[in-house]
């Protein structure tokens, strides 16, 4: 009978690592299984994104939606109906508060000081992202991720409409922290112009990004010296960062920390 071998005890497998050994296994290709694999790429999004992306525009003259596609029902349980009646305000009304005064007082203010700066007649160009969250008609939140551009005015600069997609990124944003990005389309590719991270919450600022990594394997059950392997330091730092953890959190125990970090999204 064949020993079975759990997940967590298998030796870790890296890209490179794959690439050197899975090619010894080219004789195993069914070359008819990739061509069929191959012939349904277009219909590919159907299977592997959450839901469809939803399109908007926006009248910001008239504080309205022009177009709302009906994948915003997938995403809230609400009608796009609902949407081009109630215009803005009632996107405020589902708009996590948290996120919306980020996004009022942070991510609109960069995007209109960054209009300013540029040609209007280039505006175009430009693509504005960031991720934020909505609430459900159930009463959870939803963090989607929105890309658009702006119509703005030949005088003022200012953005008469908005258009563009929002996916939902559910399945991997785990996190409440929000990422802001300002982009230039051009025949090379997209040209990163701004990239922002904000912190709805403060105590979001707490950890750091390596202290994150070592909490969120603590909480996946491993221990100090399983994760010095992992980040390749001395078990020692881990000890330090833990200590560190509960100082700023105020947690008495690792237990504590953990339910701490769940609850505010951290890991």
């Amino acid at each position: 009978m064949s020993k079975k071998v759990s997940v967590r005890n298998r030796p870790r497998l890296t890209f490179e690592e794959h690439l050197r050994t899975i090619s010894h296994e080219s004789d195993k290709i069914d070359e008819q299984n990739v061509m069929a694999a191959i012939s349904g790429l277009n219909t590919i999004g159907k299977s592997i994104l959450p839901t469809k992306p939803l399109f908007y525009a926006i009248d910001y003259t008239q504080a309205s939606y022009r177009v709302m596609t009906d994948v915003i029902q997938e995403f809230i349980n609400e009608p796009s109906e609902a949407f081009l009646e109630g215009g803005i305000p009632k996107l405020l009304d589902i708009y996590n508060r948290d996120d919306f005064k980020v996004y009022n007082e942070h991510v609109f203010t960069t995007n209109m000081a960054f209009l300013r700066s540029q040609p209007v007649e280039s505006h175009h160009q430009f693509v504005f992202s960031y991720n934020f969250r909505i609430r459900h008609r159930k009463g959870h939140d939803i963090p989607i991720y929105q890309r658009g551009c702006y119509l703005t005015s030949p005088e003022t600069g200012l953005p008469l409409y908005s258009f563009g997609m929002v996916l939902n990124i559910a399945p991997f944003k785990r996190d409440f922290l929000m990422h802001h990005t300002i982009e230039k389309t051009g025949p090379a590719g997209p040209l990163l112009m701004a990239d922002h991270t904000y912190y709805p919450h403060e105590e979001d600022k707490l950890l750091s990004p390596r202290e994150r990594d070592i909490l969120q394997y603590m909480a996946d059950g491993l221990c100090g010296k399983q994760i010095a392997d992992r980040l390749d330091i001395a078990e020692n730092t881990i000890a330090n960062h833990r200590k560190n953890m509960l100082k700023k959190t105020g947690a008495k125990n690792m237990a504590e920390l953990v339910a701490f970090a769940c609850k505010r999204g951290l890991i």
